[in-house]
């Protein structure tokens, strides 16, 4: 990449970070009690100011707002990706890519449910152009197999076709999520590859693999601690390929004989340089924020364009879950301190 497209990336992506919520409107937010006055502090932020301009406070319910927030951080990728020459461009739209899983799972999830028709109403007709399958084919299927008709022709067709029931009670979702994040991490390293070498090619690759390493340590403790699940088919949903952590340590984590023990594994591991004083509440927490502190680390003392813009997707992706744990808690009307211990900021 030239070092003019390269400067105004890791420029570009800093000043988009530097309009995302501060933890005092984190803490704001979490006193609302009402979708509506979520809505309404959003409009007034200047990265949602775009996508929320129209919006009628009053009418608007859980499903649009949380669509236009993902709408929001689809922008931010868009807005980089103008400034890369051709050759980079590849790793860029990796982000792309996860949407479509995203929208792919959130389909499967739908059909199995059997709520497509709330799920129509919902489909990001924003991403049309950039989608590799069609995106309103996808929006109108009611089995797993008019989703494989959606996607034939794209990376996607084969990585799903294994799974594939007429039964809409039997699709394996938790193998077919493990599969899709498998393909994407594919994707991710060859583009790596491709892309980068020396020291950067480094960089960018411990960015991906701590989230893979958190990722699995989360799904190994969420396994056994409330499903109980043997080490074979614990093992069976984690992403090996691209893990620095070796076979035999991650085997010995499984067979850890209680799942409080795996927090303690983070705890004595070298993530743990990447926590705070702050009280974690649940696995999920303890991971998002390590994740958070090493993406910080990125966006404020790198000027690698690849590292600033795969932290401010980190950065972005958590903003996005705050936001949409505040929607929830409100949904159950939790109390603010409830809300704001899910928070990470």
């Amino acid at each position: 990449m030239g070092s003019w497209a390269a400067n105004a990336i890791v420029s570009k992506a800093k000043s988009i970070y530097g309009n995302f919520l501060k933890p005092d409107d984190l803490i704001e937010l979490s006193k609302k009690r009402s979708l509506a006055e979520v809505a309404g502090y959003l409009k007034n932020q200047k990265n949602y100011q775009e996508t929320l301009a129209d919006v009628q406070e009053s009418s608007i319910h859980r499903g649009q707002l949380e669509e236009l927030i993902k709408k929001t951080n689809f922008n931010h990728t868009l807005k980089l990706v103008k400034f890369v020459e051709l050759k980079d461009k590849s790793f860029y739209k990796l982000n792309l890519i996860q949407r479509e899983i995203e929208l792919i799972l959130a389909t499967i999830r739908q059909v199995i449910s059997g709520n497509v028709e709330i799920a129509i109403a919902e489909f990001p007709t924003y991403f049309i152009r950039h989608a590799s399958f069609d995106i309103a084919q996808l929006s109108q299927v009611r089995t797993y197999e008019m989703i494989l008709e959606a996607v034939k022709g794209t990376r996607f067709y084969e990585v799903l076709k294994p799974f594939n029931e007429t039964d809409n009670n039997l699709i394996k979702y938790s193998n077919i999520e493990h599969a899709l994040d498998a393909c994407f991490y594919d994707c991710v390293f060859e583009r790596i590859n491709d892309n980068y070498s020396g020291k950067l090619k480094k960089e960018i690759e411990i960015i991906f693999m701590t989230k893979i390493e958190l990722s699995n340590i989360v799904k190994i403790y969420r396994l056994k601690k409330f499903y109980n699940a043997d080490p074979v088919d614990i093992k069976e949903l984690l992403i090996m390929k691209h893990s620095r952590m070796s076979e035999n340590k991650i085997n010995e984590i499984i067979s850890l004989p209680d799942a409080d023990l795996v927090l303690h594994y983070l705890e004595r591991s070298d993530y743990a340089k990447f926590m705070d004083d702050q009280d974690y509440v649940y696995i999920e927490y303890f991971a998002e924020k390590m994740k958070y502190n090493l993406a910080k680390r990125y966006m404020y003392y790198s000027n690698e364009a690849p590292n600033v813009y795969s932290a401010l997707m980190i950065l972005a992706e958590i903003e996005r879950e705050n936001i949409f744990h505040i929607i929830e808690g409100i949904r159950y009307d939790l109390d603010e301190n409830e809300i704001r211990k899910m928070l990470i900021f």
